[in-house]
């Protein structure tokens, strides 16, 4: 079949040429757009490890690290990866190696670094514990070094991490006997002495309370919020005590907070110029609630002069001040004579420490004693005696 010739008027010539223009022009611009050369795909190597620690605690090492979320090149990392950790004993100083010489196939090795665990792990903390051999939980002492790589699901890695130090050697023996009491001052704790030289830090952890913030504002009670949650404290700041003293005191623990404790025996060792810290397994926890039963301290220096004023009689007292933080007032007892028992005269405490006792009769004797109360009560024992005889003005 034949198809008729084409046809066309001045009208068609330019509607082509038209269309001719606009697709060279559009291929130019495709042109312009190209990315260029294609990206090699992503090997999806995670990121290095950079912030590696080790602690030694007991007859382990305590080892823990960020697991990264993002490959070397930016993306999304799979997982889940494969964690190896190697340790070393007496490291060389280590020099970090550039990211353009690591290795991007995986074959990362860290000469003399012996592989002793391997964990699946997946991004974000992430923790681990190598269980030294009877070799290193003895004497001598001596250094330890970790380093850690991931594993991607095809067994490539971008390198190991930096070196992480510990120290090899004899830990300290564990705590026995923690025990904990409820004092005016603070918490008293006490554990089992040992002939050991090392000091001893608590872990002390904040257990909420379930108080009300008014009642406990009113009452003098610290809340929950001033304080942190979790505090360590030390028998000694770096260097161990002369002998274990068997106790300290916790003068940071507050009125109506309830705290759980932990204690590890800390000895500190030094290795080529640097020290470094064993510690031994924590002890078993120990539970207070710092429950105030105790009474503030008795008021002293109570005196007495003659009182009143325009022809009335009375009798002034006054006194040393306490100290104490949750101190209400003070409760003013008099006597008359050599005999009788001791009445209150103050109907509640009353804030200062003096008082005026115009209830008195010309020619009698009166004995004076005054006491402390606290917010909850607590009312501590009486004050010296001061004895006034009322003279008729």
């Amino acid at each position: 079949m034949r198809l008729p010739p084409l046809r066309s008027s001045s009208g068609s010539k330019q509607q082509l040429l038209a269309a001719f223009a606009a697709s060279g022009a559009s291929l130019w611009i495709a042109a312009c757009a190209s990315p260029g050369l294609p990206r090699p795909p992503s090997l999806h190597l995670a990121e290095v490890v950079t912030d590696l620690s080790a602690k030694r605690v007991g007859d382990e090492v305590h080892l823990q690290w960020t697991t990264p979320s993002r490959t070397t090149d930016g993306s999304s990392l799979p997982t889940p990866l494969r964690a190896e950790i190697c340790r070393e004993t007496n490291p060389p100083p280590v020099t970090p190696v550039p990211r353009s010489r690591r290795s991007p196939a995986g074959l990362s090795s860290a000469p003399g670094c012996d592989t002793v665990l391997t964990l699946t792990v997946k991004p974000g903390a992430t923790e681990a514990e190598d269980r030294l051999p009877a070799a290193l939980t003895a004497a001598p002492v001596q250094l330890l070094g970790y380093r850690v790589r991931l594993l991607n699901q095809q067994g490539r890695s971008a390198g190991f991490s930096h070196t992480a130090l510990a120290a090899a050697g004899e830990a300290p023996p564990p705590v026995a006997g923690l025990h904990a009491t409820a004092a005016r001052e603070g918490a008293r704790i006490e554990w089992n002495r040992v002939n050991s030289a090392s000091l001893v830090e608590l872990d002390r952890l904040l257990i909420p309370s379930a108080a009300a913030p008014s009642s406990s504002k009113k009452s003098g009670i610290a809340l929950a919020d001033d304080q942190p949650d979790e505090v360590r404290l030390r028998t000694a700041k770096e260097d161990p005590p002369v002998a274990d003293p068997g106790g300290t005191l916790d003068r940071t623990a507050l009125r109506g907070q309830k705290y759980q404790y932990r204690a590890q025996r800390v000895r500190v060792v030094e290795i080529a110029g640097s020290r470094f810290e064993i510690r031994s397994a924590d002890s078993a926890p120990v539970t207070l609630a710092m429950t105030d039963r105790f009474p503030p301290s008795a008021p002293t220096g109570l005196a007495t002069i003659p009182g009143g004023s325009n022809g009335s009689l009375g009798v002034d007292l006054s006194w040393q001040a306490n100290n104490e933080n949750d101190l209400a007032g003070y409760n003013v007892y008099r006597r008359s004579g050599t005999t009788g028992t001791f009445k209150r005269l103050t109907v509640k405490p009353v804030a200062g420490p003096a008082f005026s006792d115009t209830a008195v009769t010309a020619g009698e004797n009166y004995i004076y004693r005054v006491t402390a109360v606290d917010n909850d009560g607590n009312e501590s024992q009486p004050s010296n005696e001061a004895t006034q005889m009322v003279q008729q003005q």
